[in-house]
């Protein structure tokens, strides 16, 4: 997913996904150390995305503050 081009053939919920995973999720476990919360920019419109990602199972979930923009649950 961090390959060079990736963002020209994904979606902007999968680059979101992929943005938060890399900051908080990572090896061996892939999951935090403890649960995080925090805002990042879109990759859609460049709004404000929340985001919280799971200690228990490194679930991520995610919205924007724009109407109908980004939002998952993983």
């Amino acid at each position: 997913m961090t390959r060079p081009g990736f963002g020209a053939f994904s979606s902007a919920v999968a680059r979101a996904q992929a943005a938060v995973r890399s900051q908080h999720c990572q090896p061996p476990t892939y999951r935090p150390a403890k649960t995080e919360r925090g805002t990042i920019r879109c990759t859609k419109c460049g709004g404000n995305l929340t985001y919280t990602a799971s200690a228990v199972d490194g679930r991520t979930t995610g919205r924007c503050s724009s109407v109908g923009c980004v939002n998952w649950s993983d």
